[in-house]
């Protein structure tokens, strides 16, 4: 769930104030102290540039560099693994299964 985009140097997240996957989103954000610039978007205003973006036309959008990811738990994992301290999930893969 990923398309190219133009380069950008600072990483931005597209998000819905009230939507339970922008949260979580955020407070993984926050949990790593990851530096984003967070747009908050509401439905009947939405920037064009995020239409061309998403191909669903959700409004949860992150944008790293050249990549675009628009599905919460994928973008959750791309977070945990570009940004592997601190670890959301344990590494090994059993105990992460366990959890």
């Amino acid at each position: 769930m990923s398309v190219q985009a133009n380069r950008r140097s600072v990483m931005v997240l597209y998000a819905d104030r009230l939507s339970p996957a922008s949260h979580s989103v955020r407070i993984v954000l926050s949990e790593k102290d990851i530096n984003v610039e967070i747009k908050f978007v509401d439905e009947d205003n939405r920037p064009e540039d995020l239409n061309a973006l998403n191909p669903y036309y959700d409004v949860l959008t992150l944008i790293d560099r050249d990549l675009v990811l628009y599905d919460g738990q994928i973008i959750m994992e791309y977070l945990d693994e570009r940004f592997p301290f601190p670890p959301l999930l344990p590494v090994d893969p059993i105990e992460k299964a366990e959890k």
